[in-house]
């Protein structure tokens, strides 16, 4: 005997229709469980918190630390009396920071010790004599990929007294 060959839309008409029970359980499979909202929730937040790590790790890795240097002190205004000397300085400081985005600043606050020292001694630093404190007087922003100068002023005032008496000979 041969059997008739089916083809695929035999077996669909074939099927009964699903009984009651069984759309009742298709319905509950979709509803939302508190265990799958759970599991859910848990694992955005661990993909959240993934990319965070990998995001801060790839920041870390491409750091490269700026440089900041000195390029110049000059003297602006200089003024001796027999009571004391007063004097400007203007430091030029220069920051060069290769890094990308999202490494940039703003500088809000600088504060710098100055000191003078002496060239002609042995060490070529001698006795070093604090002079003032150098602040910065308004916000400097360096941004990203850029080269950035700016000026700290000071105004230094040298009393005449015993204990500045070296300070004063220089």
């Amino acid at each position: 005997p041969q059997q008739a060959s089916r083809s695929p839309s035999d077996r669909i008409w074939r099927q009964a229709p699903p009984s009651l029970a069984q759309s009742e359980m298709a319905e509950k499979r979709r509803r939302c469980t508190f265990k799958r909202c759970y599991c859910c929730c848990y694992c955005t937040f661990f993909l959240l918190i993934l990319a965070i790590g990998l995001f801060a790790a790839i920041v870390v890795a491409n750091f490269v630390q700026p440089e900041v240097t000195v390029k110049k002190t000059q003297f602006t205004g200089f003024m001796v009396s027999p009571s004391q000397a007063t004097f400007d300085v203007d430091l030029s400081i220069f920051i060069d920071n290769p890094n990308d985005w999202p490494i940039k600043a703003t500088i809000h606050e600088l504060k710098a010790n100055l000191y003078s020292l002496d060239k002609q001694a042995a060490d070529e630093t001698g006795e070093a004599h604090y002079l003032g404190l150098a602040t910065l007087p308004e916000p400097v922003v360096v941004d990203v990929q850029s080269q950035t100068t700016f000026v700290l002023p000071t105004f230094v005032t040298i009393k005449s007294n015993p204990e500045s008496a070296d300070l004063l000979a220089r």
